[in-house]
């Protein structure tokens, strides 16, 4: 078993097949107590050797029921409040310095955890020869409560998740990996996270590059909204100076009935004190930063599928529907979808339709307007599109949301995973590609490599995109003509 020494002590890890695996690693005191709601703190050293062969809890949270919940993998083991703790993948834990990436997980700031096995970091350490680590963060109300009464920034789940890359960048050197060569990766949540962490003062120079999954710019809650969700979770329990001892199981049960409530980063002036699309836009820290960023192509099917009401959606509903974000040109934007996707070669009955919407409105637009920000100064920037589809419910999932994460891990052999990515030599050859392109981009910065067509960066002009699938493709301009009808609006 492989023993490192760290600033905090030593620890001792588990090997398998080469690979060190050193888990339930804290890289902050627990939140809990006083500390609740507060800034992670810096862990206390312990003595002797610390055993690092078992995952720590998982941040506390509430299950995902159903397929969707079985499909993504979002299961997890044993939650606590106590939950701030890494795991690290490591070939060899010499001087070698090899790239680093760090996971951030999804799951909507609400579930989730560094310890899925779809995120087991040893096939990607082993194939790269690179080190992996994946995190745990505050979640749901205790990640994301905006309360000065209590100093709760509202960004408590941000703050762990900047206190994990300076954990990384002090300590990696331990374990074999380089400190300057640090890839903070993610997809969904974590992705949304990951933009934000680039635009934060308090994550500044805490990691190299970056890999946004699923996720980019969203607006931050409010102040003004977060503290009134906050006010009605402390009117649950008789006021502000209940909430350091009510048990988290009870927080986590309010948390989902609060009428409005939106974990999610917030706008409190310090820790975010503005619009991240405005800090990305000047390059306030992400100058000369390499930036790849995507989506799968049918994001939204994963929730649009099991939608009860939109089972029979006819054309007409459809374009009520639309209205929201089209108001008068609704019918235009319908007859658009339609055209483009039928165009290429994609469907386009009502409910296909309504979740390309939906896929855009949050996942692809918002990626493209990432890229656009980081371009006003760096132009290391790489698009890419997964479009590989699920083979699950008959393929009416199409590339939905979270399925390109086991091709990513080289995980789509898990049991859970198959019925979901699929098997077979195909899927096999397009995991050895996804992944080849993720370790070239942690190791040089581009994501170019033998096994896929040149992926060119992209531009405002030809906006190249890399297309995943059976066969890999660059498209130049994807499914443009709704981009600029939803720049018009």
């Amino acid at each position: 078993m492989a023993t490192v020494e760290t600033s905090y002590g030593r620890l001792r890890g588990h090997e398998t097949a080469g690979v060190h695996a050193f888990k339930g690693i804290p890289f902050a005191q627990p939140p809990v107590g006083e500390l609740r709601w507060r800034p992670p703190q810096a862990p206390h050293p312990w003595p002797g050797v610390r055993e690092a062969v078992a995952f720590g809890p998982c941040a506390i949270q509430s299950t995902i029921p159903g397929d969707v919940g079985e499909l993504i993998g979002i299961a997890t083991h044993e939650t606590s409040e106590d939950c701030l703790y890494l795991n690290v993948w490591t070939p060899a834990a010499d001087s070698a310095k090899r790239p680093v990436l760090v996971w951030i997980h999804g799951g909507g700031n609400t579930v989730g955890a560094g310890s899925q096995p779809r995120v087991n970091g040893e096939h990607l350490a082993r194939t790269g020869d690179v080190v992996v680590v994946t995190v745990n963060y505050r979640l749901g109300a205790l990640g994301f409560l905006f309360a000065p009464e209590l100093g709760a920034p509202g960004n408590q789940a941000l703050l762990d998740q900047a206190a994990a890359l300076r954990w990384v960048r002090a300590e990696i050197g331990a374990f074999g990996g380089d400190p300057g060569n640090v890839t903070v990766f993610g997809q969904s949540a974590g992705g949304f996270d990951i933009v934000q962490l680039m635009a934060m003062p308090g994550a500044q120079g805490c990691f190299d590059k970056a890999v946004p999954m699923s996720g980019s710019l969203t607006r931050p809650a409010s102040a003004e909204s977060a503290h009134a969700t906050a006010a009605a979770l402390a009117d649950t329990f008789g006021g502000w100076d209940t909430l350091r001892t009510v048990p988290a199981a009870a927080i986590l049960a309010r948390q989902s009935e609060l009428q409005g409530a939106r974990w999610a980063p917030t706008l409190d002036g310090t820790v975010i004190a503005e619009d991240a699309a405005e800090v990305l836009r000047r390059g306030e820290y992400t100058q000369h930063m390499p930036l790849m960023i995507g989506h799968t192509r049918d994001e939204s099917t994963l929730f649009t599928l099991f939608d009860r009401s939109l089972a029979e959606l006819s054309r007409d509903r459809l374009v009520e529907l639309v209205r929201e974000p089209f108001a008068d040109r609704a019918e235009e934007a319908v007859a658009c979808y339609e055209q483009d996707r039928a165009a290429a070669g994609l469907g386009t009955e009502p409910f296909d339709i309504w979740a390309a919407i939906s896929t855009d409105r949050m996942f692809r637009l918002p990626a493209i307007r990432t890229a656009e920000c980081h371009l006003t100064h760096t132009p290391n920037v790489w698009m890419y599109r997964f479009d590989r589809p699920s083979p699950a419910h008959g393929g009416r999932l199409g590339a939905c949301h979270s399925l390109d994460i086991p091709f990513v891990w080289g995980t789509y052999r898990l049991p859970d995973m198959q019925r979901f990515c699929g098997s077979g030599e195909a899927t096999e050859r397009l995991s050895v590609r996804v992944m080849a392109s993720y370790l070239s981009f942690a190791r040089h910065g581009d994501p170019n490599n033998a096994a896929i067509p040149h992926w060119p960066r992209y531009d405002t002009g030809d906006r190249q995109t890399l297309l995943f699938d059976e066969e890999d493709s660059v498209a130049n301009a994807p499914l443009d003509s709704v981009r600029a009808l939803w720049d018009a609006v």
